[in-house]
């Protein structure tokens, strides 16, 4: 035990000999990769802005790839830098990286660091990426978390909720997805109205509506089609105190909010018209 003492005192006092002896070229090699580390992330800040200026928005999707790759790949000159600083610095300090690399000694890293999910988490992140389960800005739920996602790379998908919290998640727990800004979407509207109520009147009401905001230049380029009742017309459901309509209206993707909420809108108004008139 002694002998196993000694050794590692010595080890530990070549080190720190090396240290000394070499601190110069060891601070070059940290301010080099604080600096890499910098430029990445202000380079990655500038092109996000870049590409929501210039890109527009009937290019969407075009938008979000790009601004998914500018994630990705700033993350992965960060790890390679880290990578590269860290085989430096250890052959600096006279630390052999040749056993490392070897298969053993990978294998002895990956399981004495735990990094299995580490491995799991970027194997996942690669297959979100190619098969394009979500972008950059997209509005995604995964489990009870709901969010914009503000970035992604390929261990970690980060999402900021309504309530502007950012969420971390590691890319290997996304077992089930939501896309909520996938291509399209639907705006969703249920009414419910007095059984007293004609219900050909409300139809006719709720179509001139559509007719209404069909025609308003400031929504009309987010809807894909005419908004309608469904089932044709027909009741959704009886409820307690109040037949209930739904309608449904196919939008941009990201724009169902906003297509919902109008429809509310002119309904509560034009109700409200109808009743004083």
């Amino acid at each position: 035990m002694d002998t196993t003492i000694e050794n590692a005192g010595a080890i530990s006092g070549s080190i720190i000999q090396k240290i000394m002896d070499n601190w110069l070229d060891l601070a070059i090699i940290i301010a080099v990769l604080i600096l890499i580390i910098v430029i990445v992330s202000i380079s990655r800040r500038r092109l996000r802005r870049l590409l929501e200026k210039k890109i527009p928005d009937d290019k969407i999707l075009i938008r979000k790839r790009s601004l998914t790759f500018n994630s990705v790949v700033s993350n992965l000159i960060v790890i390679v830098a880290f990578i590269a600083a860290a085989l430096i610095i250890a052959d600096q300090l006279g630390i052999s990286v040749t056993p490392l690399l070897a298969g053993a000694g990978v294998a002895g890293m990956v399981i004495g660091f735990g990094a299995q999910n580490l491995i799991k988490d970027i194997i996942n992140g690669i297959f979100i990426l190619f098969e394009q389960w979500y972008q950059v800005n997209d509005i995604i739920t995964v489990g009870d978390i709901s969010g914009t996602v503000e970035r992604f790379n390929l261990r970690t998908t980060i999402i900021r909720d309504i309530e502007g919290t950012v969420h971390y998640i590691p890319n290997g727990e996304i077992k089930t997805l939501g896309n909520r800004t996938q291509l399209w979407a639907r705006a969703v509207v249920e009414v419910g109205v007095h059984y007293d109520e004609d219900t050909d009147r409300v139809v006719g009401i709720l179509e001139e509506i559509f007719d209404e905001i069909m025609e308003d230049k400031k929504y009309k380029k987010a809807i894909l089609e005419r908004p309608s009742i469904l089932g044709d017309g027909g009741i959704s459901k009886l409820g307690d105190s109040a037949i209930l309509f739904t309608m449904i209206c196919k939008v941009r993707a990201g724009d169902q909010w906003t297509i919902g909420r109008q429809l509310r809108k002119r309904i509560k108004e034009k109700f409200d018209a109808k009743s004083h008139g």
